[in-house]
C-alpha cells in the first residue's frame, strides 16, 4: 500500500513538472525569490525592522513617481539614423522615410500588436493539463486516484490554432497598412516644410518691391498726385505681406517640429536642411487601373479579407464546441480482486447549453467582417478616383499658370520697364505690376505643392511609397 501511495507521488510530480523537469532558469528565479527561513529577531533588531516599516511607508506615496520614470526609461531610445544617410549634406524625402520607419514612436507601439498575436497562437496551441485526483487511504478505504484528460484538443486545437494564425496574418497586414499611412504622413510633413520655406524666400524677394511702393505713394501724396485715402490703403497693404511673411515663418517652424516628430527626431534636436528633388509627375493610368491595382496591393483590403476567413474558422470552432469530452483512468488499490484500474469518459451532454450564444457571436462576426470589407472596397475606389482627379485639375491649373498667366506678366513686365526707360510711365506701375508678378509666382509655388500632395494621395491610395507607374 505505502508502495503504491509513492508511486502516485512521484506521478503527480511528474505530471505538474514541464516534461519532467524544471529548467534551470526557473529553479534559480524560484531561489531568488523564495524567503528565507525566518529567524528569531532580538529586541534590537525589532525596533530596527519598525523603523525600516515607518520609513517604506512613507516612502510609499513616492513609489507611483518613481517607477513609471524607471519603466519609461526602458522604452526610451536614442534615435537612429540608418546606414548611407547622412544629414550634413542634406535631407532628401526618401530619407526622410526611412528614418520615420526606423524610428517613429507610433509605428513602434503599433509593432508591439505583434507580441499579442503571437501570443494568441501559442495559447492557441497549448494543451490543457491532465487532473490527478489523489485519495490517500485513511482507515479502511483504500488508496485511490482518478486521471483525467480533455480529449476535446483532437478536435478543437485545430480549429483554434487556425482563428489565431489567421488573426497573426491580419494583424500583420495591418501594421503593413500602418506603414504605408505613415510613409504618407512623412512625405506630406516634408512637402509642407517645403513650401513654407519657399513662401518665406518668394515673400523676401517680393518685400523689396512691395515696400518702395508706399516711398512713392508717400512722394506722390506730398506734390498732390494722389489723396491720402490712397496712401494709407498702399501702406495697410504692406502690413498686411509683412504679417503674412512673419505667419510664413512661423509655418515654417511648426512644419519642421511636425516632420522631426514624424522622424523620431524631436528628443535629439538633431539640425538638418532639407533637399527636395525636383517633381516631375507620372503618366496616369486610368481610373479602372489604378483601382484594380490598389484593390490587388493595399494591405488593409487584405486584412479583411483574413478578417472575414477567421471569422469562419472562429464559427467552426465555436460550433465543436458543442461536445465536451474528458477521458479518465480510475486507479484503486488493492481490494478484493488485487489491483484496480479502467478507463472511461465524461462527457457534458448539450441538452439546455448547445454554445448558441458563441456561434451567434461568430456568425455576427463574419457579417461584421464581410461588410467592412465591402466598405474597404469602397472607400478604396473612392481615394483612387478623388487623388486621380485632384491630380489631374491641379496639373492643369499649374499649366495654366506657369505657360499663360506667368508669361503675360513677364511680357508686361518687360514692356512696362522698356516704357519706363523712355519716360512714358512712371515707375509705380513698374512696381505693381512686379508685384503682381511675384504673386503668381507664389501661386505657382503652391500650385505645385498641391500637385505633389495629390501625387502623395494616390500613391498611399494605390498602395505604393513612391509615385510610380
Amino acid at each position: 500500500m505505502l508502495k503504491f501511495a509513492v508511486i502516485s507521488l512521484i506521478l503527480m510530480m511528474s505530471v505538474f513538472s514541464a516534461n519532467g523537469q524544471i529548467s534551470a532558469q526557473i529553479r534559480e528565479r524560484i531561489a531568488a525569490e523564495t524567503p528565507p527561513k525566518p529567524v528569531k529577531k532580538t529586541k534590537t533588531e525589532k525596533q530596527a525592522a519598525k523603523q525600516l516599516a515607518k520609513k517604506a511607508k512613507r516612502d510609499k506615496n513616492n513609489l507611483s513617481a518613481t517607477v513609471p520614470d524607471s519603466a519609461a526609461s526602458a522604452f526610451t531610445k536614442t534615435a537612429k539614423i540608418p546606414d548611407g544617410i547622412n544629414l550634413a549634406d542634406g535631407l532628401t524625402e526618401d530619407e526622410a522615410v526611412q528614418i520615420a520607419l526606423w524610428n517613429n514612436a507610433a509605428l513602434n507601439a503599433d509593432l508591439s500588436q505583434l507580441g499579442f498575436a503571437r501570443a494568441d497562437l501559442k495559447e492557441a496551441g497549448l494543451l490543457q493539463n491532465p487532473i490527478l485526483s489523489l485519495l490517500f487511504p485513511v482507515g479502511p478505504k483504500q488508496l485511490e486516484a482518478v486521471l483525467n484528460l480533455p480529449i476535446e484538443i483532437l478536435y478543437q486545437r485545430p480549429k483554434r490554432v487556425a482563428v489565431a494564425t489567421v488573426n497573426l496574418k491580419r494583424v500583420a497586414e495591418g501594421l503593413e497598412q500602418n506603414g504605408l499611412n505613415l510613409v504618407r504622413d512623412v512625405r506630406l510633413g516634408y512637402l509642407e516644410l517645403h513650401l513654407a520655406k519657399e513662401r518665406v524666400r518668394l515673400a523676401d524677394s517680393a518685400m523689396q518691391t512691395r515696400r518702395q511702393i508706399p516711398i512713392i505713394m508717400e512722394a506722390r501724396f506730398r506734390v498732390g498726385d494722389v489723396s491720402e485715402a490712397e496712401v494709407v490703403t498702399v501702406q495697410s497693404e504692406l502690413k498686411v505681406f509683412e504679417e503674412d511673411r512673419l505667419r510664413f515663418e512661423r509655418e515654417t517652424f511648426v512644419a519642421e517640429e511636425r516632420l522631426r516628430l514624424l522622424m523620431g527626431l524631436s528628443d535629439e534636436r538633431t539640425a538638418f536642411e532639407i533637399a527636395p528633388k525636383p517633381f516631375n509627375p507620372v503618366q496616369l493610368a486610368s481610373s479602372d487601373e489604378l483601382i484594380r491595382s490598389a484593390r490587388a496591393s493595399r494591405p488593409d483590403l487584405r486584412s479583411a479579407e483574413l478578417a472575414i476567413e477567421a471569422a469562419g474558422n472562429l464559427a467552426k470552432w465555436e460550433k465543436s464546441r458543442i461536445f465536451n469530452f474528458i477521458a479518465t483512468l480510475d486507479i484503486n488499490g488493492k481490494g478484493a480482486k488485487g489491483f484496480e484500474a479502467g478507463p472511461g469518459f465524461v462527457a457534458e451532454i448539450p441538452i439546455f447549453n448547445r454554445n448558441e450564444g458563441g456561434i451567434t457571436r461568430a456568425e455576427a462576426e463574419i457579417e461584421r467582417a464581410g461588410r467592412q470589407y465591402a466598405l474597404i472596397r469602397e472607400q478604396i475606389a473612392s481615394e483612387v478616383e478623388e487623388s486621380r482627379l485632384r491630380l489631374i485639375k491641379t496639373e492643369e491649373l499649374i499649366t495654366q499658370i506657369r505657360f499663360s498667366v506667368i508669361p503675360a506678366l513677364e511680357r508686361e513686365q518687360f514692356i512696362q520697364e522698356a516704357s519706363f526707360k523712355d519716360g512714358d510711365i512712371p515707375f509705380l506701375f513698374v512696381l505693381q505690376n512686379r508685384q503682381r508678378l511675384d504673386l503668381a509666382r507664389l501661386r505657382e509655388t503652391e500650385a505645385n505643392a498641391e500637385m505633389q500632395r495629390a501625387q502623395v494621395l494616390l500613391d498611399r491610395s494605390v498602395g505604393r511609397i513612391s509615385g510610380e507607374k
